[in-house]
């Protein structure tokens, strides 16, 4: 390829005109999918060994054909498997604005709006939240990173009050049914994993009343200081809002950092029917919530709020070529861990100005009423029980039949979602609530309507119904004495 030939790739107007129209072939299939997921029937080639390079056109006519078909469809009624919803529109034209100019949000001088763009987001959500105008907050890439983010700070402050002498005798208290990037947190701020004390649930995912508190002062007994709790708010197996008020008073009694993760139940927040506990989020000392997740933000825009500005101070760093010391102009990346960083703030903000909290309740009060009939629906189905009544818009159900015991309907329910996954859905998920596995389904496609829940149910239960007569006939229970189901036809 001629250096000519590379700088046309930068700026070409009869280019750019050709490969729209292929663009728009391959939005047309994004954006109206036909097929939630389509499996790859053979293992493409992605090689990229060739010397000289192809023509735009044929590297998308090659996403086209090869890559675009075996994605997963989010805005499909029928992708129902995780916490990755459809991205708005407006979402989607403000990544095709950032990636074309190509800022870094670093500095000022590479990126003069980032940092307002950013402040006023966070503000945006630190309002909905209800917290302080002293609060702030940054972008992260996600959950995981915020989790890892308020550790740290949770860490140092702890360290600097000096509530343990020892590091190996801090912990962070949580559930069990917590985020694994606790884990993944605390081996970061070189903490033991064995730090992370995780209490169990009952059957239904849920903390008894005084669990959290009694397996505290088995802590402190045994020598160790809790200097974290973290309670999860809209937890990743059944969404349930944990108590919120148990974490900050038992947070408090150890002079504890007490950090809420809303990755995905900060939306309810926006909810007209906020729950009571929400409103305590604010005492917390730190908040996360995902904007790609309940936001319908485009990938990967996390966020962090902070209760004060004073304990963001030990993530402030500075250096001589870029973040100076004596600069009092706005830089992004003044509290980051990330130097490169995309003008994620963008999308952030054209999102919110687009949507405004009105339109967000709406959204999100419909997903809950899709949440609330698609649970109402397993319940009215003998051969589906229902672990818990949603908290948020996750439903998390098993497939069970009397004369089969619990590991044949822990295989059953593992069959049933592989093969709606591998048979063009609906895709939904599995996860193990109580020791036991159980379907899950995440209600987040604003696309979804509640008339389009029996079928879906119905899709399910036929291939429950196939997949209990296999299992029963394996177990020989399935004889003239026994009513078995029918193989679906």
């Amino acid at each position: 390829m001629s250096i000519e030939t590379s700088q046309s790739s930068f700026i070409s107007p009869r280019d750019a005109a050709r490969t729209y129209r292929l663009l728009r072939q391959v939005l047309r299939e994004v954006f109206q999918p036909r097929r939630p997921f389509v499996p790859p029937s053979e293992t493409g080639s992605f090689s990229l060994g060739e010397s000289h390079g192809a023509s735009i056109h044929d590297v998308l006519s090659d996403v086209n054909k090869n890559i675009v078909p075996h994605t997963i469809k989010n805005r499909h009624r029928w992708t129902l498997a995780h916490m990755v919803p459809p991205s708005a529109l407006i979402s989607v034209v403000a990544d095709v604005l950032i990636g074309a100019m190509n800022e870094c949000a670093f500095i000022w001088e590479e990126a003069p709006l980032a940092a307002e763009l950013e402040a006023e987001s966070i503000r945006w959500m630190a309002d909905r939240l209800g917290l302080k105008e002293s609060s702030t907050g940054l972008l992260t890439s996600g959950g995981t990173m915020s989790n890892c983010l308020a550790t740290y700070l949770a860490l140092k402050r702890a360290q600097d009050w000096q509530l343990s002498k020892n590091n190996d005798r801090y912990c962070i208290m949580v559930s069990d049914q917590a985020h694994f990037s606790i884990e993944k947190a605390a081996a970061i701020t070189g903490l033991r994993r064995a730090s992370v004390i995780r209490v169990p649930t009952n059957g239904q995912g849920r903390l008894r009343p005084g669990e959290l508190h009694g397996a505290t002062i088995k802590a402190r007994q045994a020598g160790l200081t809790p200097f974290l709790f973290v309670c999860t708010a809209g937890t990743t197996n059944t969404g349930a809002l944990e108590a919120t008020e148990e974490f900050l008073a038992t947070a408090r009694s150890c002079r504890a950092w007490c950090h809420i993760d809303a990755a995905h139940g900060g939306m309810m927040c926006l909810s007209r029917h906020e729950d009571q506990s929400v409103s305590l989020w604010a005492e917390a000392d730190s908040v996360s919530w995902d904007p790609h997740k309940t936001l319908y933000v485009s990938y990967a825009v996390g966020a962090l709020l902070l209760k004060d500005q004073a304990s963001r101070g030990p993530l402030e760093f500075y250096s001589e070529y870029a973040l100076k010391s004596d600069d009092d102009r706005p830089h992004a990346g003044a509290w980051h861990l990330e130097g490169s960083r995309r003008f994620e703030a963008l999308k952030l903000w054209m999102t919110i100005k687009h949507f405004g909290k009105e339109g967000y309740a709406e959204l999100v009060d419909h997903t809950l009423q899709l949440a609330n009939e698609f649970a109402s629906r397993v319940r009215a189905d003998d051969k589906f029980i229902l672990i818990a009544e949603p908290d948020t818009n996750i439903v998390c159900f098993r497939i069970y039949h009397p004369e089969l015991g619990d590991e044949a309907l822990d295989a059953v329910n593992t069959a049933v979602q592989k093969e709606l996954f591998q048979t063009g859905g609906p895709l939904i998920s599995t996860t193990r609530v109580g020791g036991r596995v159980v379907l899950r389904v995440v209600l987040l496609n604003p696309l979804l309507e509640c008339c389009h829940l029996p079928e879906i149910v119905n899709r399910i239960s036929s291939e429950a119904r196939r997949q209990i007569s296999l299992a029963l006939s394996i177990e020989g229970a399935c004889d003239e004495n026994t009513a078995c189901y029918q193989p679906a036809s």
